[in-house]
Protein backbone atom coordinates (compact mmCIF):
# COMPACT_ATOMS: atom_id res chain seq x y z
CA UNK A 1 0.00 0.00 0.00
CA UNK A 2 1.53 3.34 -0.98
CA UNK A 3 2.06 6.07 1.59
CA UNK A 4 0.47 8.73 -0.57
CA UNK A 5 -3.30 8.80 -0.33
CA UNK A 6 -5.04 10.22 -3.38
CA UNK A 7 -7.63 9.00 -5.73
CA UNK A 8 -6.12 7.38 -8.83
CA UNK A 9 -7.85 9.65 -11.37
CA UNK A 10 -6.79 12.99 -9.89
CA UNK A 11 -3.52 13.15 -11.82
CA UNK A 12 -0.33 14.64 -10.52
CA UNK A 13 -0.02 16.63 -7.30
CA UNK A 14 -0.07 20.41 -7.38
CA UNK A 15 3.31 21.85 -8.42
CA UNK A 16 3.72 24.33 -5.56
CA UNK A 17 7.39 23.43 -5.18
CA UNK A 18 8.27 24.18 -8.79
CA UNK A 19 6.40 27.49 -8.78
CA UNK A 20 8.11 28.76 -5.63
CA UNK A 21 11.59 27.53 -6.58
CA UNK A 22 11.20 28.81 -10.14
CA UNK A 23 10.26 32.26 -8.87
CA UNK A 24 13.20 32.29 -6.47
CA UNK A 25 15.65 31.19 -9.18
CA UNK A 26 14.24 33.68 -11.70
CA UNK A 27 14.60 36.54 -9.20
CA UNK A 28 18.20 35.58 -8.39
CA UNK A 29 19.01 35.32 -12.09
CA UNK A 30 17.42 38.67 -12.93
CA UNK A 31 19.37 40.20 -10.04
CA UNK A 32 22.58 39.53 -11.95
CA UNK A 33 21.47 41.71 -14.89
CA UNK A 34 21.37 45.48 -15.32
CA UNK A 35 18.86 47.18 -13.04
CA UNK A 36 16.36 48.21 -15.74
CA UNK A 37 16.22 44.95 -17.67
CA UNK A 38 16.48 42.89 -14.47
CA UNK A 39 13.52 44.72 -12.95
CA UNK A 40 11.39 44.07 -16.03
CA UNK A 41 12.32 40.37 -15.91
CA UNK A 42 11.46 40.16 -12.20
CA UNK A 43 8.07 41.77 -12.88
CA UNK A 44 7.34 39.37 -15.75
CA UNK A 45 8.42 36.43 -13.62
CA UNK A 46 6.22 37.45 -10.71
CA UNK A 47 3.28 37.86 -13.10
CA UNK A 48 3.81 34.35 -14.51
CA UNK A 49 4.21 32.88 -11.02
CA UNK A 50 1.00 34.58 -9.86
CA UNK A 51 -0.84 33.20 -12.91
CA UNK A 52 0.42 29.67 -12.21
CA UNK A 53 -0.50 30.01 -8.54
CA UNK A 54 -4.06 31.05 -9.47
CA UNK A 55 -4.38 28.07 -11.83
CA UNK A 56 -3.00 25.84 -9.08
CA UNK A 57 -5.54 27.17 -6.57
CA UNK A 58 -8.39 26.56 -9.03
CA UNK A 59 -7.32 22.94 -9.33
CA UNK A 60 -7.84 22.25 -5.63
CA UNK A 61 -8.63 18.63 -6.46
CA UNK A 62 -4.93 18.14 -7.23
CA UNK A 63 -4.09 18.43 -3.53
CA UNK A 64 -2.27 15.43 -2.15
CA UNK A 65 -2.39 14.28 1.45
CA UNK A 66 0.85 12.61 2.40
CA UNK A 67 1.25 9.80 4.88
CA UNK A 68 2.81 11.17 8.12
CA UNK A 69 6.15 9.49 7.39
CA UNK A 70 6.33 10.99 3.91
CA UNK A 71 5.25 14.35 5.30
CA UNK A 72 8.18 14.23 7.76
CA UNK A 73 10.56 13.33 4.93
CA UNK A 74 9.30 16.23 2.83
CA UNK A 75 9.60 18.63 5.76
CA UNK A 76 13.14 17.38 6.35
CA UNK A 77 14.03 18.03 2.70
CA UNK A 78 12.59 21.55 2.93
CA UNK A 79 14.56 22.31 6.11
CA UNK A 80 17.77 20.99 4.54
CA UNK A 81 17.10 23.05 1.41
CA UNK A 82 16.43 26.30 3.27
CA UNK A 83 19.43 25.81 5.56
CA UNK A 84 21.66 24.97 2.61
CA UNK A 85 20.48 27.95 0.55
CA UNK A 86 21.12 30.30 3.47
CA UNK A 87 24.38 28.87 4.83
CA UNK A 88 26.18 27.64 1.70
CA UNK A 89 26.87 31.07 0.13
CA UNK A 90 28.11 32.43 3.45
CA UNK A 91 30.43 29.48 4.07
CA UNK A 92 31.78 29.52 0.52
CA UNK A 93 32.43 33.25 0.86
CA UNK A 94 34.52 32.57 3.96
CA UNK A 95 36.78 30.11 2.16
CA UNK A 96 37.16 32.22 -0.97
CA UNK A 97 34.86 30.40 -3.40
CA UNK A 98 31.99 32.86 -3.45
CA UNK A 99 31.81 32.70 -7.26
CA UNK A 100 30.43 29.14 -7.19
CA UNK A 101 27.92 29.74 -4.39
CA UNK A 102 24.98 30.24 -6.75
CA UNK A 103 25.94 27.17 -8.78
CA UNK A 104 26.20 24.98 -5.69
CA UNK A 105 22.91 26.34 -4.36
CA UNK A 106 21.24 25.40 -7.65
CA UNK A 107 22.88 21.97 -7.49
CA UNK A 108 21.45 21.53 -3.98
CA UNK A 109 17.99 22.39 -5.31
CA UNK A 110 18.43 19.87 -8.13
CA UNK A 111 19.46 17.09 -5.75
CA UNK A 112 16.59 17.88 -3.38
CA UNK A 113 14.12 17.80 -6.27
CA UNK A 114 15.35 14.33 -7.15
CA UNK A 115 14.92 13.29 -3.53
CA UNK A 116 11.43 14.85 -3.42
CA UNK A 117 10.40 12.72 -6.38
CA UNK A 118 10.42 9.63 -4.16
CA UNK A 119 8.39 11.37 -1.47
CA UNK A 120 5.73 12.77 -3.81
CA UNK A 121 5.81 9.79 -6.22
CA UNK A 122 6.28 12.20 -9.12
CA UNK A 123 8.87 10.97 -11.62
CA UNK A 124 8.99 14.24 -13.54
CA UNK A 125 10.85 15.80 -10.61
CA UNK A 126 13.82 13.56 -11.45
CA UNK A 127 14.13 15.07 -14.92
CA UNK A 128 13.58 18.58 -13.56
CA UNK A 129 16.24 18.08 -10.89
CA UNK A 130 18.68 16.63 -13.43
CA UNK A 131 18.23 19.64 -15.74
CA UNK A 132 18.77 22.02 -12.83
CA UNK A 133 21.95 20.09 -11.98
CA UNK A 134 23.19 20.45 -15.57
CA UNK A 135 22.51 24.20 -15.50
CA UNK A 136 24.33 24.46 -12.17
CA UNK A 137 27.36 22.60 -13.57
CA UNK A 138 27.48 24.88 -16.61
CA UNK A 139 27.15 27.93 -14.35
CA UNK A 140 29.99 26.72 -12.13
CA UNK A 141 32.13 26.24 -15.23
CA UNK A 142 31.34 29.82 -16.29
CA UNK A 143 32.07 31.20 -12.83
CA UNK A 144 35.43 29.47 -12.58
CA UNK A 145 36.68 30.06 -16.12
CA UNK A 146 35.53 33.57 -16.97
CA UNK A 147 38.35 35.74 -15.70
CA UNK A 148 37.42 38.96 -13.99
CA UNK A 149 33.68 38.31 -14.17
CA UNK A 150 33.18 36.26 -11.01
CA UNK A 151 29.64 35.45 -9.94
CA UNK A 152 28.14 38.09 -12.22
CA UNK A 153 28.73 36.02 -15.35
CA UNK A 154 27.03 32.87 -14.12
CA UNK A 155 24.26 34.26 -11.94
CA UNK A 156 21.87 35.14 -14.81
CA UNK A 157 22.60 31.88 -16.63
CA UNK A 158 21.92 29.74 -13.58
CA UNK A 159 18.98 31.70 -12.21
CA UNK A 160 17.09 32.30 -15.42
CA UNK A 161 17.85 28.83 -16.78
CA UNK A 162 16.74 27.05 -13.59
CA UNK A 163 13.68 29.29 -13.36
CA UNK A 164 12.62 28.40 -16.90
CA UNK A 165 13.14 24.68 -16.29
CA UNK A 166 11.15 24.75 -13.03
CA UNK A 167 8.33 26.81 -14.53
CA UNK A 168 8.03 24.59 -17.61
CA UNK A 169 7.76 21.60 -15.26
CA UNK A 170 5.04 23.42 -13.30
CA UNK A 171 3.20 24.39 -16.50
CA UNK A 172 3.30 20.77 -17.65
CA UNK A 173 2.02 19.45 -14.35
CA UNK A 174 -0.76 22.06 -14.24
CA UNK A 175 -1.87 21.04 -17.73
CA UNK A 176 -1.24 24.50 -19.20
CA UNK A 177 1.24 23.18 -21.78
CA UNK A 178 -1.28 20.62 -22.93
CA UNK A 179 -3.94 23.32 -23.31
CA UNK A 180 -1.55 25.52 -25.30
CA UNK A 181 -0.55 22.63 -27.55
CA UNK A 182 -4.20 21.84 -28.23
CA UNK A 183 -5.10 25.48 -28.83
CA UNK A 184 -2.26 26.15 -31.28
CA UNK A 185 -2.24 22.61 -32.78
CA UNK A 186 1.35 21.89 -31.67
CA UNK A 187 2.93 18.53 -31.00
CA UNK A 188 5.05 18.68 -27.86
CA UNK A 189 6.87 15.44 -26.99
CA UNK A 190 5.65 13.89 -23.76
CA UNK A 191 2.19 15.47 -23.91
CA UNK A 192 -0.93 13.60 -24.87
Amino acid sequence: MPYTTRQPLLGVPAPSLEIVLGTLAWTVGAGGLDSGFGTVLVALGLFLAAYMWVVRRRNAAMAVTLHPERKRRMQRLIVIGVAGLVLMPALLGLVGYREVSIALSAALVGVLLIQASTVLEERSLVATGALVLLIAAFGAFLALTWTGQGTGSSQPVIGLGAGIVLWVAALRRLGILEDLARRFNLRIPGLR
